[in-house]
């Protein structure tokens, strides 16, 4: 229960934190620039919850989660009184509408920044990108990479995550390439090529790491339960601390990944556990609890966890001061919006399949966890949601900011309004354009499930 909770606090905030600034946003420059804003709405649909400031500005919190919107004052969509027509949107000079526009998308990456900054400055742990093995006749290793090198490189660019690597192999999609990667072991650097010509990704459920024949080094885990949390089902006393899991429902258990797959896969039923408790076997009969996730779905929870502590030297720790985080959190800003622009070219040139895309389901499901994961993860997964968010706003399609922008352009080079005939058929395109992909984002969901 308590982790559907924090779910769905996760979702909330970042409905409220993306979407809330990015319209908070024009808002904000519209009021300053003296034009009037008659609603501000969080979400579309039915209404919610409503109120209304001195200034007349009603504020809307709305059914459906999906966006939101500023309405001003417009003479183009309605009547204006001729004391008023100053304050409306459409009267406004270019510089100014372009202004209110732009605000959206700038804040949401001004927000990514700052997110960024703050975690650069808190701190965090990265594993190495070590591998753990290779696949045989797979890409990796036709390529000549072996287990336990540690990546340094790729494409010439300093790499010291998995992330980082992950990046710049998503990069070559559909490229038909060659990738080059550096890597370090016991006798030194070597480099790599990696013919890409064949490489496939699966388009639901893409894992690249896997799909070229790479699986990252983790040592091996105890199967020696190290901490039961309280008030979970574990925490009833049949299982005790350092006890070893050898087997459940007769079933031989051999690493932790096969532990929680077990116990994820019986949700509310009792299995039977075989561990060792100093020295002695023992079989005792544990009843395991459950979770339900967003959609309500159950999956087994027992609560227990490895008594583990990942060797030093498999990791990178990284924290720095505020002046010296800033050029980090830039970098991070940089790459993850170049990593934005190219995936969306990639997918209007047919070179990542639209099944990659990911919808509402997919965006609230992995709010959930990663606040469950913790702050630091969180904060991450609303920084690269910010840079999204403000990527694809900036887009030039109508209905979005970026089509807002691309006619204000156009009007402004040729120094009169676009015919309201043109407008409303590029709007009409546009609307349908984004609802197609809202389709096929939101079909991909649920075939996730």
């Amino acid at each position: 229960m308590i982790h559907f909770l924090i779910s769905i606090i996760g979702i909330l905030i970042t409905i409220f934190f993306v979407i809330g600034t990015h319209e908070y946003a024009h808002f904000t420059v519209a009021r300053l620039l003296g034009i009037k804003v008659l609603r501000f709405s969080i979400g579309f649909g039915k209404t919610l919850l409503k109120w209304y400031d001195k200034k007349g500005t009603e504020y809307v919190i709305a059914l459906i989660p999906l966006g939101g919107y500023v309405k001003m004052l417009d003479a183009s969509e309605g009547t204006v009184s001729q004391d008023e027509l100053h304050l409306a949107f459409n009267t406004q000079p270019y510089y100014k509408k372009f202004l209110v526009v732009l605000a959206g998308p700038l804040i949401n990456i001004l927000c990514a920044l700052i997110l960024y900054w703050m975690i650069f400055m808190i701190g965090f742990t990265t594993i190495k990108p070590i591998i753990g093995s290779v696949t045989a006749d797979s890409i990796a290793a036709n390529g000549g990479l072996e287990a336990n090198q540690e990546i340094i490189k790729v494409d010439d660019y300093h790499t010291s995550t998995w992330a980082g690597f992950i990046l710049r192999l998503i990069a070559h999609a559909g490229n038909q390439d060659q990738i080059k990667i550096e890597v370090r072991n016991s006798a030194g650097t070597d480099t790599h090529l990696l013919d890409l010509s064949h490489w496939r990704l699966d388009g639901l459920v893409p894992d690249p790491l896997t799909s070229i024949g790479i699986t990252p080094y983790a040592p091996t885990v105890p199967l020696i339960i190290g901490n039961i949390a309280a008030n979970s089902p574990a925490s009833s006393g049949e299982l005790h601390l350092n006890d070893k899991v050898i087997s459940i429902n007769h079933q031989p258990v051999k690493n932790w990944d096969e532990l929680i797959t077990m116990i994820t896969q019986h949700p509310d039923e009792t299995v039977t556990f075989t561990i060792e408790r100093q020295n002695k076997i023992i079989t005792l009969p544990i009843t395991i609890g459950y979770q339900r996730n967003l959609f309500f779905q159950k999956s087994g929870y027992l609560g227990v966890g490895p008594k583990f502590t990942w060797p030093k030297e498999l990791l990178n720790e990284v924290k720095y001061g505020p002046i010296e985080a800033l050029p980090h959190a830039w970098r991070q800003l940089y790459d993850f919006t170049y990593f934005n622009f190219l995936l969306i070219g990639k997918l209007v040139t047919g070179k990542l399949s639209l099944q990659s895309l990911g919808g509402p389901i997919t965006i609230f499901d992995t709010a959930g966890d990663a606040l469950n994961y913790g702050f630091l993860s969180f904060i991450s997964f609303l920084a690269f949601l910010s840079i999204s968010i403000g990527v694809i706003n900036l887009l030039p399609i109508p209905g979005l900011d970026g089509g807002h922008l691309f006619i204000q352009t156009i009007e402004f080079i040729l120094r009169q309004p676009v015919p309201e005939q043109v407008t409303s058929i590029l709007y009409r395109l546009g609307f349908t354009l984004i609802l197609f992909i809202l389709v096929i984002a939101l079909v991909n969901d649920l075939l996730r499930l």
